[in-house]
């Protein structure tokens, strides 16, 4: 018997590991689908041993090959087989495999009920800690319903590993059995005041992640999580608290007029651009939740677009896209504020980035005043002289009209000028459709302001001329309709 077992060790010498299987695959890039065919074969056997050292070096196999987008599901047995070894290495070995290919409606799930329990309340940490990795993959509705009170356990736990693994867990447990989130609710709460960071951080990230779906539900948590925000060094922790805040204030105005310092406080102090940026955010949330309260938070309002400056400035593209994203929202509510810095929009409009460029030009139509309407449709046009790509120049041509037209022409106080604007558009490259656009406004001009009547008959003269001495471009087409059109109606 023993020289039998002998003899089966020595013939599994030969047998491909997990190395072999990588190396050889690179070897046959030709033949690839022909070796791995082979090695698939020779795995099957292999998983028919009563060997479980082998058995599990077949499953690793197999993990890499269903990396390889190669279908393992028929192994599922032989996976939960590894799975359930006494011996730690193997048992990684199986809990990854089915962390990879095991989905909830797997029919053979309810087999590792028990054992999954067994390795839950297994003494060494690192077993239940690997259970409950595993078990995030794939659990199913009757798992989290079996296995909940076994992990709820685990919350308490005198191990922060494991009470911080059990805490994420929980929050798969809820998708899948949303009856367990009633009674863990205490415990859950318990946590976030857990002398573990690690288990407090758990705990926050799961109670923000529930109140994504309904803040109301967590308006209770309120001032723990304000004693969390006001004591904690935890940026990433922060920035998840912020986040919550922003959607717990307009809920509740009182507790927005109370984060207003606080807030105010990180704000001068971080120098993580991240936690600033989600300051900000909600600091404008705040703000808009108490409108009431608004004159009253000037200070609040111009350190936040002073800081907003900052991300703008940075050379990192995502900061100054999100730095004008939010004094977009600033904009709504508080223009003149954001009116001082508009110069520093318009030199965004000079960024290779066009997402940048764009969002700058949606900035500047709520900028425009009167006083500045003449100076930022003129920077306007030099960007658009310069400007690469049909798209980006049509998008300043109707982003120029849309500012000069908004609110019935409010900001154009010298109708003169904007027929001459219309007619230097007409002369620039561009598609059919702004043709259309320039004719429309020409015509629409006209029929408001009788003073500009005669003008425009001049400019449209002018424009028909020049069509006349070379063929006119797309848009140059479009507008001769309506420059012909004014001629007929207003020359005297």
């Amino acid at each position: 018997m023993a020289l039998k077992k002998v003899k089966g060790n020595f013939e599994r010498m030969f047998d491909k590991n997990l190395s072999d299987l990588v190396r050889g695959i690179r070897n046959n890039k030709d033949n690839e689908a022909k070796y791995i065919a082979q090695c698939m074969e020779e795995i099957k056997v292999e998983l028919r041993q009563d060997n479980i050292a082998v058995k599990a070096n077949a499953v690793a196999k197999l993990t890499y090959l269903q990396m390889l987008g190669y279908d393992i599901s028929w192994s599922i047995f032989n996976i939960i087989e590894v799975m359930s070894s006494n011996k730690f290495t193997y048992k990684r070995i199986g809990y990854l495999a089915a962390s990879q290919s095991f989905h909830a409606d797997s029919e053979l799930l309810m087999l590792t009920t028990n054992m999954i329990r067994k390795d839950l309340n297994a003494q060494n940490q690192y077993e239940a800690g690997l259970a409950l990795s595993g078990l995030s993959c794939f659990i199913s509705h009757d798992l989290a319903r079996d296995l909940a009170n076994d992990i709820m356990t685990l919350m308490s736990s005198t191990k922060p590993y494991l009470r911080m693994k059990a805490v994420l867990m929980m929050y798969k447990v809820f998708l899948r059995y949303p009856e367990a989130l009633r009674p863990a609710f205490p415990k859950l709460k318990e946590k976030l005041e857990d002398p573990d960071p690690g288990v407090q951080s758990a705990a926050v990230n799961v109670v923000c992640e529930l109140a994504r779906k309904n803040p109301k539900n967590y308006l209770s948590l309120a001032p723990v999580f304000f004693k969390l925000m006001t004591t904690s060094t935890n940026n990433w922790m922060l920035i998840k608290i912020i986040k919550l805040f922003g959607a717990l204030t307009p809920l509740e105005p009182r507790l927005g007029k109370k984060l207003i310092e606080p807030l105010t406080n990180l704000i001068h102090s971080t120098s993580a651009m991240s936690l600033l940026y989600e300051c900000i955010n909600t600091v404008i949330a705040v703000l808009i939740s108490i409108s009431s309260g608004m004159p009253g938070h000037a200070a609040s309002v111009q350190l936040c677009v002073q800081k907003l400056r900052i991300l703008i400035e940075d050379s990192d593209q995502n900061l100054k896209y999100l730095g004008l994203l939010a004094m977009s929202r600033i904009l709504k509510s508080h223009p003149k504020s954001v009116q001082a810095h508009k110069d520093l929009v318009l030199a965004c409009l000079d960024d290779k980035d066009e997402s940048i460029r764009l969002r700058a030009l949606g900035l500047l139509y709520g900028m425009v005043s009167k006083k500045n309407l003449m100076e930022i449709v003129k920077k306007l046009m030099l960007h658009m002289e310069r400007a690469e790509g049909t798209l980006y120049r049509d998008e300043l041509l109707s982003r120029m009209v849309e500012i000069c037209a908004q609110n019935n022409y409010q900001h154009v106080s010298d109708f003169e000028w904007y027929v001459t604007v219309l007619a230097e558009l007409t002369e620039m490259e561009t598609s059919a459709k702004h043709g259309s656009l320039i004719a429309s406004q020409l015509l629409e001009v006209g029929a408001r302001v009788s003073g500009v009547r005669l003008f425009a008959a001049r400019e449209c003269a002018s424009i028909v001329r020049a069509a006349a001495t070379g063929a006119p471009g797309p848009a140059t087409r479009e507008v001769l309709y309506a420059a012909a059109y004014v001629l007929s109606e207003y020359t005297t």
